[in-house]
C-alpha cells in the first residue's frame, strides 16, 4: 500500500510539469503574453535557471534541517506542496497582455521553486517504502503513474477548455480565459491526488532514524568529500551536467514546438497525451532493468538516446509529424533516466542522510541548471530556437563522460 500512495504524489505533481512548464503555460506565455515566441521562450528559460540557482543552494540546508526531526522530510513536502499549489492559481491574473510579463514570470519562478524543493522531501522517501531488491521498480511505478495518470487531466483540459469554441464556466476565450484557468484545475488535481499520500506518509509510516546534531555544513560536505571525490560525488557531478539538458527538454519543449512547428495549443495537448502513453512503457521496462542490471547502464543508455533526439529534432525534422516521433523517442527514455537516477541516489546513502543527500540530488541538477536554459534562451535570442535547441547535446555528451567514470551501485 505504501507504494502505492508514494506513487499517487508522482501522479499529483506530473500534471504541473506537463501543463504548466512544459505545454500550455508556457507556450501562452509566449505567444499571448509576450507576443513573441523566440523572445518568449528565451524569457521562460531564464526564469527556470534562475530559479534552479535558488533551488541549488536552499535544497541541501532544508534536506539536513528535514534529517534532523523523525517527520522533517514529511512535514516540508506538505508545506511545499501546499505553497505551490496556491501560487499556481496566480496564473489566472497573467492576462494577455505585455504589461503582465514580470508578474507572469515571478508567479513561475515561486510555484516552481515550491515545486522543486519539494520533490527533494518526496525523493527522500522512496527507501521508507522500498524494499532493497525493488527500488527501481518502485521508482518506475511512482515516474508510470505520473505519466499515465497524467493523461485523464490533459484531455480534460482539451476537451473541456482548449478545443470547444464554448467553454464552462462563461469563461471569456477572446481574453484567453480558458487557457488563464487551466492552472487553477492542475491545483486542484495536484492537491486531490496529494493528500493520501502525505496523510499516509504522516500516520502510518515509523520514523526510527538515528538523528545526529554534527554540524549540517560538515554533514553535507561529507557526503561528496572525504579526501577525494565519494562515489556520491561523482555522481552527482555526472548528474549536475546531464540534468541541464534534461531541464531544457523539460521546461522548454512546449515553447519549441510551437515556435518552430507551429503546434497549436490543442495540438500541443495531444503530443503530451500520447507521449505521456510512450513514457509510461518506458519507465515500466527501464524500472524492472533497473533491479536487473544497474542504474549505471540505464543513464547511460537513455543519455546516448536523448542526444540522438536533440540532434534530429534540430538538425533533421522538418515537419510536425516528424518532430512527433523524435518526441516519442525522447518520452520514452526522459522518465527512465529520471526514475534511475532517483534510484541511484537512494542506493548511494544511508537511512540518515537521505534528507541531506536528495537536497545534494537537487543541487545537482540545479546548481548549474542556469547553463542550460541560459545557453538556450541565449541562442535562441541571437540565432534560431533551433541553434538553440541543438545546444543541449553539449551537456549531454558531457555528462555521459562523466559518467562513465561513476562506478555501479
Amino acid at each position: 500500500m505504501s507504494k502505492f500512495f508514494y506513487a499517487l504524489y508522482d501522479l499529483a505533481n506530473s500534471a504541473y510539469t506537463m501543463i504548466v512548464i512544459t505545454f500550455v503555460t508556457s507556450a501562452y506565455f509566449a505567444n499571448q503574453i509576450v507576443g513573441d515566441p523566440q523572445i518568449g521562450a528565451a524569457y521562460w528559460q531564464w526564469t527556470a535557471g534562475i530559479c534552479g540557482i535558488a533551488v541549488a543552494f536552499t535544497g541541501p540546508f532544508f534536506g539536513a534541517l528535514a534529517d534532523k526531526k523523525p517527520k522533517g522530510k514529511i512535514n516540508f513536502l506538505q508545506m511545499f506542496t501546499l505553497l505551490c499549489i496556491v501560487t499556481t492559481c496566480f496564473f489566472w491574473f497573467a492576462k494577455p497582455n505585455p504589461n503582465y510579463i514580470l508578474f507572469t514570470l515571478i508567479i513561475f519562478f515561486i510555484s516552481n521553486y515550491c515545486y522543486e524543493v519539494g520533490s527533494i522531501f518526496y525523493n527522500s522517501l522512496l527507501k521508507k517504502c522500498s524494499n532493497e531488491n525493488d527500488i527501481g521498480k518502485t521508482s518506475g511505478f511512482g515516474f508510470a503513474l505520473g505519466y499515465i495518470g497524467s493523461v485523464p487531466i490533459i484531455l480534460l483540459t482539451l476537451y473541456l477548455f482548449v478545443l470547444p469554441e464554448r467553454v464552462p464556466f462563461g469563461l471569456d476565450k477572446n481574453n484567453f480565459e480558458h487557457i488563464r484557468f487551466i492552472p487553477i484545475v492542475v491545483a486542484l488535481w495536484f492537491l486531490f491526488f496529494s493528500l493520501p499520500m502525505i496523510y499516509y506518509f504522516k500516520k502510518k509510516i515509523s520514523y526510527d532514524d538515528n538523528y545526529d546534531s554534527a554540524p549540517v555544513f560538515k554533514k553535507i560536505i561529507e557526503i561528496i568529500w572525504q579526501n577525494k571525490f565519494t562515489s556520491t560525488g561523482k555522481f552527482l557531478l555526472a548528474r549536475m551536467i546531464y540534468s541541464d539538458a534534461l531541464i531544457v527538454l523539460i521546461a522548454g519543449g512546449g515553447v519549441y514546438a510551437s515556435g518552430v512547428f507551429g503546434f497549436t495549443p490543442g495540438e500541443l495537448l495531444k503530443l503530451a497525451i500520447v507521449g505521456n502513453i510512450v513514457a509510461f512503457i518506458g519507465v515500466l521496462i527501464g524500472g524492472y532493468l533497473n533491479d536487473k542490471l544497474s542504474s549505471k547502464i540505464i543513464i547511460l543508455t537513455c543519455i546516448a538516446a536523448l542526444t540522438a533526439t536533440v540532434f534530429y529534432g534540430s538538425m533533421v525534422a522538418q515537419t510536425k509529424t516528424e518532430f512527433f516521433y523524435n518526441v516519442m523517442v525522447i518520452s520514452f527514455f526522459i522518465g527512465s533516466i529520471q526514475s534511475a537516477s532517483r534510484v541511484m541516489m537512494t542506493n548511494l546513502l544511508n537511512k540518515n542522510d537521505l534528507g541531506k543527500g536528495f537536497g545534494l540530488f537537487s543541487f545537482s541538477g540545479r546548481i548549474t541548471a542556469f547553463a542550460g536554459p541560459l545557453t538556450v534562451g541565449t541562442l535562441t535570442y541571437l540565432y534560431s530556437q533551433r541553434i538553440g535547441f541543438l545546444s543541449v547535446s553539449i551537456f549531454f555528451i558531457l555528462g555521459f563522460i562523466l559518467m562513465m567514470s561513476v562506478k555501479n551501485v
